[in-house]
């Protein structure tokens, strides 16, 4: 089916049970940024591809909100069909909630998927629609009723990740969220987020690709922990395990029912931004438990790398440093020898480089490789289908990471393949200088990611230019590699141990699209009467390519800060390398003056 005869179909459906609005989530139960192909609705009804948006049918319209990352994407993707495309980061867009309100009659009924939905979120819509009586039905899935041949959830092998790796053991990390969750006020939690049970538990699966999750659910009370999956896909030797360390195993699905089955009186955190609506409502009915909205404790505790995470991260770096260093050696040696390829076969080149790594478990995301104006597309990823042929002028853009039993990489590069213009070259530098900027700053206790953010923005700033995403975002260990709550967009306190990315850029539709992206790690540094300062310590070790600087826009201090990069570089990928890559490593990070 087309997507106009997908959404014809569904609008069938909505008549037979007369419901005037169907909204369908990129989401998953769990509320996760990437998810399985089992949950890739709003890719089936429409043919959008990217990462984040939300499709609305109503009788009249069928739109994508999205944000300004997809907007080229989702212009491309959407074109032939019905489909509207709502640009939700512009002021001028309204919201879903605030468009139905305004859009729907009186007493409108409005399907959704109550596990596809936070607590919160379903509150918020009987709340915005209360005036005008709107009912939500909460078990409208519509999309699966017409998709023949789903695709399955992935459920693979579990594999527990030792001490040496984590650095707690799951018993200890138990411990403290018990302690976190008293100091709370309640008795126990309920655990929707897969990188939350992933990272307190000590465990890690493939079930969704590029994130080393497991499709769960936990519950932790004082004297339980029960993990909820898939038992078939626990070996043994995991089970004992998770035994030694408290941890009871049940079936996926089989919370809904314990929740309603507690016989004890509880108070109960569900932390409404993150468990899905039929969780809460589960606990809810359960007249034993009172259910708190408080925040998970356990998302601020996993930002906090401990010491052995941090040092296991400096080590994965390093992998990708070799790894990315061997790659751009051979592209140069190939394009000198007059040979061409796409965006798609460099990143399987990419990939194989960094799979030849020790520890290496797969990529940490879907590679953006972008050649010239496709780079402009934020999120831009190269299929065999769609990607371009690499040419020797402009320029080329990088972003790919990798997952490794050492931790979580996330790297841009943009490099010149050929001439490249003198506003490509303005607009390296500028993103540049935000990065240096940013990574040089010295900070007080209490500071959040949000109040330093100006300093990646202030170069491109100066010129009128803005990028219409975040500078920066955490980073999971062997987890996701967007990872809450911390970040350059957040309020939340920057604390030690906390890994964030660098990442400013300028992107000029139809022209070009430029990033430079480090991965920093928060230090302590000096205390003084004033207060304890903070500073970043930067674990990325790739180059940057100085043949795209304008020299003349930058400061003398700026030139020292990437000649000791350089430095620090050379010294510490070169002893691993290959003699070609190591010939273009020394090259790529020669000092360089005015």
């Amino acid at each position: 089916m087309t997507a106009n005869e997908k959404i014809a179909a569904i609008r069938a459906l909505m008549a037979r049970d007369n419901v005037d609005a169907i909204i369908i989530p990129g989401a998953d139960p769990h509320m996760s940024e990437y998810f399985s192909s089992h949950w890739g609705t709003v890719t089936f009804v429409s043919g959008f591809t990217g990462e984040a948006g939300t499709f609305v049918i109503t009788r009249d319209i069928a739109g994508l909100w999205t944000d300004g990352r997809y907007y080229i994407q989702a212009a491309n993707e959407l074109a032939g069909s019905e489909s509207v495309l709502f640009r939700a980061s512009e002021p001028e867009t309204p919201g879903i909630k605030d468009y139905l309100r305004d859009n729907l009659p009186e007493g409108a009924v409005v399907g959704i998927n109550a596990k596809l939905y936070s607590a919160g979120f379903v509150k918020s819509l009987k709340e915005a629609w209360s005036e005008k009586h709107f009912t939500i039905k909460t078990d409208a899935d519509y999309a699966n009723d017409i998709w023949d041949n789903r695709p399955a959830e992935e459920y693979t092998p579990v594999y527990c990740l030792g001490t040496e790796y984590s650095g707690k053991s799951a018993a200890d990390k138990l411990a403290e969220v018990r302690k976190e969750i008293r100091a709370l006020g309640a008795d126990s939690l309920i655990i929707s987020r897969l990188d939350n049970i992933a990272w307190l538990f000590n465990i890690r699966a493939n079930d969704v690709i590029c994130n080393p999750v497991v499709i769960s659910y936990a519950f932790l009370s004082q004297n339980t922990a029960i993990l909820y999956t898939d038992g078939s896909r626990v070996p043994e030797e995991v089970r004992s395990e998770l035994l030694v360390n408290g941890i009871e195993l049940r079936s996926y699905e089989a919370i809904f029912d314990d929740l309603k089955a507690i016989d004890t009186a509880e108070t109960v955190i569900c932390d409404e931004t993150e468990a899905n609506f039929a969780l809460f409502e589960a606990a809810s009915e359960n007249a034993n438990l009172k259910v708190v909205n408080k925040l998970d404790p356990i998302p601020l505790m996993k930002a906090c790398k401990n010491d052995i995470e941090v040092e296991n991260i400096f080590r994965a770096y390093l992998y990708d440093g070799i790894a990315e260093a061997e790659f751009y050696a051979w592209l140069e040696e190939e394009m000198k020898n007059g040979r061409s390829y796409t965006e798609w076969q460099l990143s399987e080149k990419l990939h194989n480089f960094r799979a030849a790594q020790p520890g290496f478990k797969g990529d940490s995301f879907t590679a953006i490789i972008a050649y010239r104006d496709n780079a402009a597309m934020m999120h831009y990823s190269p299929t065999p289908e769609n990607a371009r042929v690499i040419e020797k002028a402009h320029l080329l853009l990088n972003d790919s990471g990798g997952q490794y039993l050492t931790g979580t990489t996330d790297t841009t590069r943009t490099i010149a393949v050929g001439e490249i213009s003198d506003e490509e070259r303005r607009d390296f530098t500028l993103v540049l200088k935000g990065v240096i900027a940013l990574s040089s700053v010295k900070f007080k206790e209490g500071i959040c990611g949000k109040e330093l953010d100006i300093l990646a923005r202030n170069p491109v700033w100066q010129l009128g230019i803005d990028y219409r995403c975040g500078t920066g975002h955490g980073v999971g260990y062997l987890l996701n590699v967007h990872e809450g709550p911390h970040g350059f967009r957040s309020t939340v306190a920057l604390k030690p141990g906390m890994v964030i990315t660098i990442e400013p850029g300028v992107y000029t539709e139809g022209s070009h699209g430029i990033r430079t992206e480090n991965t920093i790690v928060v230090r302590k540094d000096v205390k003084t009467e004033y207060a304890q300062f903070y500073r970043f310590d930067t674990f990325t070790v790739v180059p940057i390519d100085t043949s795209c600087l304008d020299l003349s826009l930058m400061t003398d201090s700026e030139i020292l800060w990437l000649n000791n990069y350089h430095k620090h570089v050379y010294e510490t990928v070169a002893p691993h390398l290959s003699e070609r890559a190591k010939a273009w490593l020394e090259r790529n990070t020669r000092s360089i003056a005015r």
